[in-house]
């Protein structure tokens, strides 16, 4: 039982995480319909509604920029608050020094994640969008699969692994055992399904990984795996394991409202942040719900992380 010991933080994490997917679903506005333009024949019956909508601006669904900028403030004040209970409880201070600011890069991969899957609730449902969230154990794979070999290759060449890559950053710290294989298998497979409706066949064509929902999760699962290579290089093993995973915690959520700030100065899509005041109270409570939710998964799955 010892050797699962991680098992339960995952758990726990992923169950969040499913939450806060379908708080997403009910908050964020579809595109579709929205940004398509009436069809020339059904201009009057439309009109009606349009006036209704103008008439009711008060009530708007948020987009996927402004869900983004929630998630970063609620992160932003968790990590506040984890900070002054640092100090409060330890007197200690957030030195700045590799670990610190590894862990803001990371918080910023993390922003930049999260924005882009978000942008997938504008053509896909929860049901479609949580199964593409796995992706990143794919991801992750991949980089063990290619760690070993990139260290023989540079071994052959007369050099040294640590002159490329330091210690920390080497996340195969175990070897791959054939179930852990066709785990992943069934992850990618489930994954996509729902996406594919079922059909298999799609997985072979490009129009398949054009859809805007895929495209999305497969790329902000791309980042989420970095996050979660960065976040195991700062806390993996380290000797006191709580404080590493505390000070990536508070040092990462920094990092992560940092990069929203970012976004919102330099990307034209986030320069409308100010029309959440036209949102519906409801949609702005249920995607900041959400939010808390995604916050208290992406701490407790640190916990994993760091032992495993």
């Amino acid at each position: 039982m010892e050797d699962v010991h991680w098992l339960v933080p995952t758990l726990a994490a992923t169950s969040c995480w499913a939450l806060s997917d379908v708080c997403c679903d009910y908050a964020i506005a579809g595109g579709d319909d929205d940004d398509a333009p009436p069809p020339p024949d059904d201009k009057e019956r439309r009109s009606p509604q349009m006036s209704t909508r103008e008439a009711d601006k008060g009530d708007e669904q948020l987009t996927p920029e402004q869900n983004a900028v929630v998630s970063a403030s609620v992160a932003a004040a968790a990590g506040s608050a984890l900070f002054m209970y640092q100090l409060k409880s330890k007197g200690a201070t957030q030195t700045f020094d590799r670990d610190t600011a590894v862990a803001m890069a990371a918080g910023a991969v993390h922003f930049c994640a999260y924005a882009v899957e978000l942008r997938a609730f504008r053509t896909a449902s929860s049901t479609v969008i949580t199964p593409l969230l796995q992706l990143s154990a794919v991801w992750m794979t991949l980089v063990r699969v290619i760690q070993p070999v990139a260290a023989v290759m540079v071994s052959s060449a007369g050099g040294s692994m640590d002159e490329v890559m330091p210690t920390d950053f080497y996340v195969a710290t175990a070897a791959m055992h054939p179930f852990h294989f066709a785990a992943i298998f069934l992850i990618f497979v489930g994954g996509f399904l729902p996406a594919a409706k079922g059909d298999v066949r799609k997985f072979g064509t490009c129009s398949f990984y054009k859809q805007e929902a895929v495209a999305c999760c497969v790329i902000g699962e791309l980042l989420i795996c970095v996050y979660n290579a960065l976040l195991h290089a700062c806390t993996f093993k380290r000797e006191d394991q709580a404080a590493s995973v505390l000070r990536f915690f508070v040092a990462s959520r920094a990092g992560n409202a940092l990069g929203c700030l970012v976004a919102i100065l330099f990307i034209p899509s986030f320069s409308h942040i100010r029309r959440v005041r036209r949102c519906g109270r409801r949609y702005v409570l249920i995607a900041f719900l959400g939010e808390c939710l995604s916050v208290i998964g992406v701490a407790v799955v640190m916990l994993s992380y760091a032992s495993f």
